[in-house]
């Protein structure tokens, strides 16, 4: 029961604080009531509620009992209060009709009042009003003004002012949103015709960077003081040259129009816009378009208007901020250095000539001095002036082998003959210095005909020439030396050398003629190297190097041309002494012989000598070389002649009269024709045919046969079947009787007839045996013949 009493008692103190908390809590009572149900505690709940509610309704009548006296007090005194009111009221009503009646005429004044006090604030108003939108009117006056007056700049502050300023007071009025309205189309509008005065801007520099170009070349070369012939590479010189580009331009378009973009906040569009249309033009002005003639003056523009265009850039470069770079400049100078860098291929195809490619030369070297003023790198350019050197070199060259020919046309082929020194001196030009004049005396003749010394005028004329083009090339003085003397060295080896090559060649050249070339070519030779003092003294560099010197001026130079005119040589005299051979008549079956050679023979050997008594200026190989071979060559006829196949029958005195004719060239040959050949030589070549000669006669044939098998035996140019063909002539065909019937014999003719015929079986055994040339041995023996023939 103690248990059950304590549980009771704890649940009664559960509810009474659940009820407290009823009674205290100004929040929702949720949570109390959901803890009441949860715990199931409804019915004590309900029992202590009901208990809180009769103890609160005793404690609310033990008040009420307490003041109730009070309370009937209080009402008493309204009572009497309602009737002191009711007092009050009648005396404020009287008070008030009096009031409404003596206030009529005031309160209609005051009425009145009121009206003009709203007029008043209305006229204010409307005062305030005005002054806000006269401005605006006044200040939209003069935009129009500004705009129709082309004051663009003016006009953009003005509607910067009137947007942000003016219009946001007034923005309740409908005029004012009409105005607003208009101001973006206003700024298109200006930006528009500034873009149009962009335009017009773009096309005046275009028309004017010819004339600007053309100043700053003046300028430069004015401030320079250069040796170049800028009255004739430059044409008119500017009235004022001290004028800049500001005063050939007016800029103020291109400001305004920056400043326009710059205040309407599209600067970057306006740059763009700028610097396409720059590009644009920078493809028309550095684009070289070469024509069929070009002209001097054609060459000027475009270099001038690349300068021009250059120096424009550099203008703005510095009097704006922002819209021309020193990178955007340089984009450009590289596009240009694109395009003159293919100056040289597109001059490869055209047939320039040297002045023309002089001239182009100057206007780059003058375009390079005036923008490498300007601190644009024009290294590249002066690079390419190097390579067009060579292709002015190589038109030059085409011109000098012009004048070579020329000069070869007009040569007489004849010595020289001078009078004075000074003749000499003003005729040889600096290969006077070179010459050996010791023992000279005047009047003179000179071993070389008149084209050598216009050959060495004409090379110190090709010399200045090539001089003009690689001087202001930026290069050093050696590095202008190598320039000339490459060329030099070139015009010497290819085109002189091909030149007389052409000219040594020639058809209608007689022997005389060939021969006189031949000398002039050795005194070129020889005096050569008097060009490499002209080069030092023209470029001032004293300090070549030997090989230098050695490769330009080589002892070799002209070494085709030597062997050319050898063959040449060689090739008339052939000729000529065909020539003579073709009047040779030989009667084989003549009875009676001659004790003097051949009519042809004496004409021959007589032209012949005098022929080379005309070589003595000629040099000595190639005199003897000439007269070896021509000695070689009437050998070979002559054994040709009497091997012919065509003869069947000869007499002594036939073979006597051909003799005779060897007998001629043998003393011609012992004669030494030409100096300095050796007598062996000129022998050897006629030693076959003395031997078949000597043999016949002395009837040696055994010798011939035993020595066949010899490699190095006197008569192995002829073969045993040649030999009894030879033979085989002297034999009657008729009686079968040898015909040599006056040589001094000691056997009877029967005995010599059987006795050929005895040698021609064995000459017949021979070149059967022979035909097998398989062996080392008979392999051996023709090879020494086929060499030593």
């Amino acid at each position: 029961m103690a248990e059950v009493s304590e549980l009771t008692d704890t649940i009664k103190a559960h509810v009474d604080h659940l009820l407290s908390e009823l009674e205290s809590s100004d929040s929702q009572i949720t949570p109390t009531v959901r803890a009441i149900y949860e715990g199931g505690l409804e019915e004590q709940f309900s029992g202590c509620l009901t208990d809180r509610i009769d103890k609160l309704n005793k404690d609310i009548q033990v008040r009420c009992s307490y003041h109730y006296q009070g309370f009937i007090d209080c009402v008493n005194e309204l009572f009497k209060m309602q009737m002191m009111v009711q007092d009050l009221k009648q005396d404020i009503t009287r008070g008030d009709d009096l009031i409404q009646s003596s206030s009529a005429d005031l309160i209609s004044s005051h009425e009145q009042l009121i009206a003009c006090r709203v007029e008043l604030k209305n006229m204010a108003l409307t005062i305030q009003a005005m002054k806000l939108c006269i401005p605006v009117l006044d200040m939209y006056e003069r935009l129009m003004e500004e705009l129709h007056n082309k004051n663009y700049y003016s006009a953009i502050k003005l509607l910067g002012q009137l947007e942000h300023t003016y219009l946001p007071p007034i923005a309740s009025y409908s005029f004012a949103g009409i105005m607003k309205q208009q101001i973006p189309k206003i700024l298109q509008t200006i930006k528009e015709i500034s873009r149009c005065d962009l335009k017009d801007f773009l096309k005046i520099i275009r028309e004017k960077s010819l004339d600007i170009g053309l100043n700053a070349m003046w300028q430069c070369h004015h401030i320079m003081n250069t040796d170049i012939p800028a009255d004739r590479i430059l044409g008119r010189k500017p009235k004022d040259i001290e004028d800049g580009p500001l005063d050939f331009l007016n800029f103020s378009p291109i400001y305004r129009c920056l400043h326009i973009y710059s205040i309407i906040g599209e600067r970057k569009d306006f740059f763009r816009e700028y610097h396409e249309d720059r590009r644009k033009q920078a493809d028309l002005t550095f684009k070289f378009i070469p024509k069929e003639e070009d002209s001097l003056q054609d060459n000027r523009d475009y270099f001038c208007n690349i300068v021009g265009f250059f120096v424009i850039e550099n203008t703005l470069l510095h009097t704006t901020q922002g819209l021309v770079t020193k990178s955007s400049i340089d984009e450009l100078w590289e596009m240009a250095l694109a395009c003159l860098g293919n100056l040289d291929q597109l001059l490869l195809s055209k047939g320039n000539k040297p002045q023309q490619l002089l001239n182009l030369k100057l206007l780059l070297v003058l375009l390079c001095q005036t923008l490498g003023g300007f601190d644009f790198n024009v290294t590249k350019l002066y690079k390419l002036l190097v390579n067009l050197y060579q292709k002015y070199c190589d038109s030059l060259q085409n011109n000098w082998k012009d004048k070579f020919k020329e000069a070869f046309g007009k040569d007489n082929y004849s010595p020289i003959i001078v009078d004075t020194e000074l003749e000499l001196k003003e005729m040889m030009g600096c290969a006077f210095d070179v010459m050996d004049r010791s023992g000279m005396t005047y009047p003179a003749q000179l071993p070389f005909s008149i084209m050598v010394p216009k050959v060495f005028v004409l090379m110190e004329k090709y010399i200045e020439s090539s001089l003009q083009f690689a001087t202001h090339l930026d290069l050093s003085q050696t590095e202008v030396d190598d320039l000339v003397r490459k060329s030099t060295n070139e015009l010497l080896t290819k085109t002189l050398n091909e030149c007389l090559l052409d000219l040594i060649k020639e058809k209608n050249l007689v022997l005389s003629q060939i021969v006189q070339v031949s000398v002039n070519t050795t005194y070129l030779q020889k005096y050569s190297h008097c060009m490499e003092s002209f080069v030092s003294s023209k470029t001032g560099c004293t300090f070549a190097s030997t090989t230098q010197v050695k490769d330009l001026y080589g002892l070799k130079m002209f070494d085709d041309v030597t062997e050319e005119s050898k063959k040449q040589i060689h090739v008339k005299l052939t000729q000529k002494i065909d020539e003579f051979f073709e009047l040779s008549r030989y009667n084989w079956t003549a009875t009676q012989a001659r004790d003097i050679p051949s009519d042809y023979m004496t004409d021959m050997l007589t032209y012949l000598t005098n022929k080379f008594r005309t070589f003595t200026q000629l040099e000595r190989r190639v005199a003897c070389t000439a007269c070896q071979e021509a000695g070689k060559h009437i050998a070979n006829q002559l054994l040709e002649i009497f091997l012919d196949p065509n003869i069947t029958q000869m007499t002594r005195a036939a073979l006597d009269t051909l003799d005779q004719d060897v007998i001629a060239y043998e003393g011609f040959a012992i004669d030494e024709p030409v100096q300095g050949i050796k007598k062996i030589d000129m022998l050897i070549p006629i030693q076959p045919l003395r031997n078949v000669i000597n043999m016949i006669k002395q009837s040696d044939y055994d010798k011939y046969i035993a020595e066949y098998n010899n490699r190095f035996h006197s008569n192995q140019h002829i073969s045993p079947t040649q030999l009894a063909r030879i033979l085989e002539r002297f034999l009657d065909k008729e009686s079968k009787k040898f015909s040599l019937k006056s040589f001094t014999l000691t056997k009877s003719d029967k005995e010599i007839n059987q006795l050929l015929e005895t040698v021609i079986k064995k000459l017949r055994t021979l070149e059967t045996h022979d035909s097998d040339s398989t062996t080392p041995k008979m392999i051996a023996r023709k090879l020494s013949q086929i060499k030593s023939y």
